[in-house]
């Protein structure tokens, strides 16, 4: 059954180095994971690395079955039979039965061969998980009002496993949250045997009709903002949500701003260093005639400042020390649009590692 992990890495752009390029295919599928700051494998040495690199990379139509790969690798039967699944799972390698004995090898006799097929495969199993947002996901249109000027990005993450039958207490969404690793490694579930934080925001996201802030999410969940960030960060990172700012909170972060500075330095340091000389000068004049009559409210902050853009406004905002609340939501008014989104993250990826394969296999010919 595929089970792989996707991690966006920086494409290693003119390297023909072997052991560089396929370090970044095994990081790309995350085959050494981080713990902390530091790398779990052992880089060249790892034994994933020199089965690739001693073996399967040298003779890629041979196979090979886990004893003699442990005795010539030094490791045992277990730990190489270990190494050798993971390739499996993701589809890079299979295996066939032969004398008693499972024999591995690359998928149809090459490296660029078996990353067509895995990438075919992974992309199908991932676009047909994601049909089930059709059935869980409010259309809105509200969702996406607010505009940005520039996408929201972040480096694509996401785990690709297929289905397996249910088990006890679990439903279609939380298999397609844990299938997808939404849930992340280890999955917290309350002691009242309610469902885990992970699923109370996804399932908040998607009958969402505006951005989710922290302030919001602490006030529902409690728990903790790192916390929190965390659990929306995955969403983010595999193309399902987006970060946007909260436009719709800025008239009262800027009239709480204005207040601030207007009490804490006054109308003079406002028009000279405060930012309010940079926009038009009537409208300037009106914030500071009211911050010091004290009739400034958010309505009256709204109201004066609707002819100046937000992009400008935000600029102010900055210049005052105040920051703009920053919003999650999913990435489409409609599931069809969040599910492209994915697979183009994932399209993108797979074409790297393509990229990367076909390179490798020049770079072993010329060695």
């Amino acid at each position: 059954m595929l089970n792989m992990r996707l991690s966006e890495q920086p494409a290693p752009a003119g390297s023909r180095d072997v052991n560089q390029l396929v370090s970044w295919l095994l990081d790309t599928l995350e085959f050494v994971r981080r713990t902390g700051d530091e790398w779990t494998g052992e880089g060249v040495h790892s034994p994933i690395h020199r089965i690739l690199c001693e073996h399967m990379l040298v003779n890629p139509g041979q196979g090979w079955d886990a004893q003699t790969l442990g005795d010539e690798l030094g490791l045992s039967p277990t730990a190489t039979q270990y190494q050798l699944g993971k390739l499996n799972e993701c589809g890079l390698t299979a295996a066939v039965n032969r004398d008693g004995w499972r024999v591995h090898h690359l998928r149809n006799g090459s490296l660029s061969n078996a990353v067509e097929i895995m990438a075919t495969e992974a992309r199908l199993v991932l676009e047909q998980r994601l049909r089930s947002l059709e059935g869980w996901m409010t259309e809105s249109d509200a969702r996406m009002s607010i505009a940005t000027e520039k996408r929201d990005e972040a480096p694509f993450h996401i785990q690709i496993r297929g289905r397996v039958p249910l088990t006890e207490g679990q439903d279609e969404m939380d298999a397609f949250l844990v299938d997808l690793g939404l849930l992340g490694d280890r999955v917290r579930r309350p002691a009242d045997g309610s469902a885990p934080l992970g699923r109370l925001m996804f399932e908040h996201l998607l009958g969402a009709h505006s951005p989710l802030s922290l302030d919001e999410a602490l006030e529902k969940w409690g728990t903790t903002r790192p916390r929190l960030t965390r659990t929306l960060d995955r969403f983010r990172a595999a193309g399902i949500a987006e970060r946007v700012p909260r436009l719709d909170r800025l008239p009262v972060t800027l009239w709480t701003a204005l207040q601030a500075q207007h009490g804490r330095r006054g109308s003079d340091w406002l028009m000279k260093k405060g930012g309010l000389s940079r926009i038009d000068e009537k409208v300037a004049k009106k914030v500071i005639k009211a911050l010091d009559d004290g009739t400034f409210n958010v309505a009256k902050c709204e109201k004066t400042f609707v002819k100046v853009s937000p992009s400008e406004q935000m600029i102010l905002l900055n210049m005052l020390g105040g920051k703009l609340p920053i919003g999650w939501r999913l990435c489409g008014a409609k599931s069809s649009q969040v599910r492209e989104r994915v697979l183009s993250k994932s399209d993108r990826t797979f074409r790297r590692i393509k990229r990367v394969a076909e390179t490798l296999e020049k770079a072993m010919k010329s060695d």
